[in-house]
């Protein structure tokens, strides 16, 4: 698989009144594939946006998370949007390895639904 595009995978952490606040942010090769769509019922409108990834297995940072990854949040600007626009959280995971040949992982593949952006608080 290529994977052509760059997305950043954010780590968060929770203080002491449960906000959640980012402390890492690292650049993923990806494959980021976005997804749009429109309903009307109940006499309302609605917009759904979400979003798949496949990540690569060989990152660090993931490997290092031992690809638990649901509840981190990926910002994804494809066709250049704002960050404040690109927010999606991990909502599930699923590790693809060759089971029937060498049991090696070959992608990472996430769900992702959009979701507002967090405060940078970078530590280094």
């Amino acid at each position: 698989m290529t994977l052509t595009d760059t997305v950043r995978l954010a780590t968060t952490t929770v203080d002491g009144y449960g906000d959640k606040s980012v402390t890492v942010l690292t650049d993923v090769n990806a494959l980021f594939i976005q997804k749009t769509s429109a309903d009307h019922q109940d006499n309302a409108d609605s917009i759904r946006s979400d979003a798949t990834v496949y990540l690569d297995p060989d990152n660090q940072v993931l490997i290092d998370n031992m690809y638990r990854l649901e509840g981190m949040y990926i910002i994804a600007q494809p066709f250049g949007q704002a960050k404040e626009e690109s927010w999606y959280k991990i909502t599930g995971v699923s590790v693809a390895q060759r089971k029937l040949l060498d049991n090696v992982i070959d992608n990472i593949h996430c769900d992702l639904e959009k979701a507002a952006g967090l405060a940078y608080v970078l530590v280094s």
